[in-house]
């Protein structure tokens, strides 16, 4: 493991690597996984990801379809407190 500041720590190559096939092809089987190789597996997927602006930064317009083919701009959804918009991923992606 490396570390790049701030505590921040950074899984190697060589365990990212063995992590990122390992556990799921344990998974796959059924075999146990090792909670820290599942910890590792996790942190290996989102290292280095990049969440998009901080807390308080101003982000660009943008324009969005909901699910019934309107567009919503970002002045569209702002209200007088602000807006909250959050993204979750998926399996399914």
């Amino acid at each position: 493991m490396t570390t790049s500041g701030a505590g921040d720590t950074k899984l190697d190559a060589a365990r990212k690597l063995k992590v990122l096939t390992e556990v799921p092809m344990s998974f796959g089987s059924g075999k146990p996984i090792d909670p820290a190789d599942w910890k590792d597996f996790v942190r290996a997927q989102n290292d280095d990801l990049k969440t998009g602006p901080a807390i308080g930064d101003r982000v660009p317009d943008f324009e969005l379809g909901d699910q019934h083919g309107k567009d919503w701009s970002l002045r569209d959804l702002m209200g007088p407190n602000g807006l909250l918009l959050v993204f979750t991923r998926s399996a399914d992606w």
